[in-house]
């Protein structure tokens, strides 16, 4: 997750915004002029949900109100979601997403093979990315979100599997059972229009949780590689070789990534190199590996696949969920608000940003998405596959792959012009995604698991790039305040004292969460993200910070399109 987006602080007064509701707004979306003064945001407007009329929506609203404002403001633009997809830059992007959306997914599979015991892999990874993502594409409101596994939610699930393996409960009965919970309280969460909560989510929510994914991302792929040195039944040679090859991998992401930022050939051949970062990775891991196994005469563990479409293990692929003790059904209603929390929270961040990129003139439909997004949890969960939900770094992906800009020629700086809002691009993909399972399964099955390691530490540092508060970490606590540098804004908005102390609250949050994460009270950890918000508010009511410091250090991030509607 990046959080670089700045808002004008919680002090500020809203901005009335339009819904756009029935044909005559949806075709002022799709290039009639909108009756009143259409005004782009030069900045990011805090992130208040308001109606026309200036007063904020309430957090609940009556029954499938929410709903049914979104299919009003999507409904009439439905058609024009396929019409604009038509276009080389659209075939561009499916293109240059399947590869960046493959090689996390088959990164995923790796993970949850080894935290489940092989009874979750890549096959129920690509499976419920490419069902769900197909789904999602042609019924949700905002298509330009993209649903695929998350850092996570992966860690929930290993967290859910170890506690069955330690109470001896079925797993996918009981993975079943949380789901259809899950998907239940998620449903209500639509109905009720309770996405509106997200005008309260800032910074400080954002990116402590951002930080969270990354830490995992990175100990846990460190890790696996840290312990083979100490298992007797694998050689040194083999550790060692295994380490290099993660090294190699996840420096040559980090390397061909930068390369965007070179001096070196054109800005857009360098830019299409860069974003196929982990691609060219992973196959420069594979050669390498293959060269050091080739040479020391050893064999590394490869990504396990079934010979057929089939589970990872011998099982059919819908669940018997009536076959499920009695105790069980209920007992897995105490999970699961942690885990409907979770998605609710990874889909709602994601979302809110993908609604606030620059360029996107179509309305988002939270509730809508969530509706859709309670009904595919339903479906993996009974199939044994991976919940899924919007990926902050498919679905900015996404955006930026289908943004249209132009170089002012003052200023030399690019500036947004549009976006090909589109249906296409994740249908599309997600079709692809399925059908690698089938004509790329022995391709896949070659990749060596320390390969993925690397990849997944790359995943785990490109997060950790942008977020401010990881930045505040190292820029207060350990740079000599005697060199921190005069250029900052957050030390000229506020005294470095201040700063120290709400990068201190914030790391305090995260050993909290990270400490939860491996107790055994794991499976609440989910409980403590959504309690980031609240915290944030204590902080301010309490008399740590001054409403001032908490607008300059906490600003948020709007919620809708970059334009508002003021009344003529």
């Amino acid at each position: 997750m990046t959080m670089n987006t700045l808002g004008l602080g919680l002090g500020a007064r809203p901005v009335a915004r339009s819904r756009v509701v029935g044909t005559k707004s949806a075709k002022a979306i799709v290039g009639t002029p909108v009756v009143g003064k259409p005004v782009q945001l030069a900045t990011r407007r805090a992130a208040v949900t308001v109606r026309a009329g200036g007063n904020p929506e309430p957090i609940v609203q009556a029954p499938f109100v929410g709903i049914k404002e979104d299919l009003a403001a999507r409904g009439p633009l439905y058609i024009d979601d396929f019409k604009q997809g038509i276009s080389p830059k659209s075939l561009a992007s499916v293109f240059f997403l399947f590869f960046a959306a493959l090689a996390p997914a088959v990164a995923f599979g790796a993970v949850l093979t080894s935290a489940t015991a092989g009874m979750l892999g890549a096959t129920e990874v690509i499976l419920a990315t490419a069902i769900g993502g197909v789904l999602y594409a042609v019924l949700c409101g905002q298509p330009m979100s993209i649903l695929a596994s998350t850092g996570s939610v992966v860690t929930y699930t290993a967290i859910l599997y170890t506690t069955c393996a330690q109470y001896g409960l079925p797993f996918f009965g009981t993975y079943a059972w949380i789901g259809i919970w899950t998907s239940i309280l998620l449903m209500i969460v639509a109905v009720t229009s309770s996405s509106n909560l997200v005008r309260f989510f800032t910074k400080f929510t954002d990116e402590t949780f951002a930080a969270l994914v990354a830490c995992i991302f990175c100990v846990e792929s460190a890790k696996k590689i840290i312990m083979m040195f100490f298992n007797p039944s694998i050689s040194s040679t083999l550790a060692m070789g295994s380490a290099l090859t993660a090294l190699v991998t996840c420096g040559s992401a980090i390397a061909i990534s930068n390369f965007k930022r070179s001096p070196y050939g054109p800005e857009g051949v360098r830019n299409l190199i860069g974003d196929f970062a982990p691609t060219f990775a992973i196959a420069i891991g594979c050669f390498f590996g293959a060269w050091l196994a080739g040479n020391y005469g050893f064999t590394f563990d490869a990504l396990s696949l079934p010979a057929s479409l089939a589970p990872s293990i011998a099982r059919p692929w819908v669940t018997d969920i009536m076959a499920v003790p009695n105790w069980v059904k209920l007992a897995a209603l105490a999970p699961a608000p942690a885990c409907a929390i979770l998605l609710y929270m990874d889909q709602n961040i994601t979302t809110r940003l993908v609604n606030a990129s620059k360029g996107l003139k179509k309305p988002g439909a939270y509730h809508l998405d969530m509706f859709w997004l309670s009904l595919i949890t339903a479906v993996t969960s009974i199939c044994g596959l991976p919940w899924i939900c919007a990926s902050t770094v498919h679905s900015l992906t996404h955006v930026k792959s289908l943004t249209d800009v132009k170089q002012d020629p003052a200023t030399g700086r690019e500036e947004v012009t549009g976006v090909t809002e589109t249906r296409w691009t994740p249908l599309v993909l997600n079709l692809l995604i399925g059908a690698s399972i089938i004509f790329l399964k022995d391709i896949l099955g070659q990749i060596p698991m320390c390969v993925l390691s690397g990849i997944f530490f790359y995943l785990g540092l490109a997060a950790m790039r942008g977020n401010e508060f990881l930045e505040r970490v190292g820029m207060t606590l350990i740079t000599d305040p005697a060199k921190m540098p005069a250029s900052s804004p957050l030390t000229k908005s506020v005294s470095l004292p201040t700063l120290k102390k709400f990068t201190i609250m914030q790391i305090a949050c995260l050993a909290v969460m990270w400490w939860i994460k491996g107790s055994p009270a794991a499976m609440l950890f989910p409980i403590l993200i959504a309690a980031l918000g609240p915290v944030r508010i204590v902080a301010g009511k309490a008399g740590w910070f001054t409403q001032e410091e908490l607008n300059a250090l906490d600003e948020q991030v709007e919620t809708d399109p970059g334009y508002v509607y003021q009344a003529a």
